[in-house]
């Protein structure tokens, strides 16, 4: 990541944020593809396969909130601050548990 010199402080946490949030939509994606292509093969029954759907589901859930947390970074207008980027930052801790 390039940082220009004359980026404040919350430009350079932003800019990092979504860096890493982009990082763990990726790994999600990653995750969820596996998933599918285990439940395709379908190799343990019925209990791995909800086990696997469970996953799938989590990972939704975990992939909208990171793209809700995105589009805020992308806007900066909607985080003009280091507490509301701390806000959220204390959420994706939350949630990096799942992961």
């Amino acid at each position: 990541m390039q940082i220009d010199n004359e980026q404040t402080e919350n430009q350079i946490i932003q800019k990092r944020s979504l860096n890493e949030v982009k990082r763990w939509m990726l790994e999600l994606n990653e995750i969820s593809q596996v998933c599918n292509d285990f439940e395709m093969n379908s190799l343990g029954g019925d209990h791995l396969s909800k086990e696997v759907s469970t996953i799938l589901e989590n990972n939704k859930m975990i992939h909208n909130t990171l793209l809700e947390y995105k589009n805020v970074l992308d806007n900066p207008t909607e985080c003009i601050d280091l507490a509301c980027d701390l806000f959220f930052y204390k959420e994706h801790k939350k949630i990096e548990i799942y992961l």
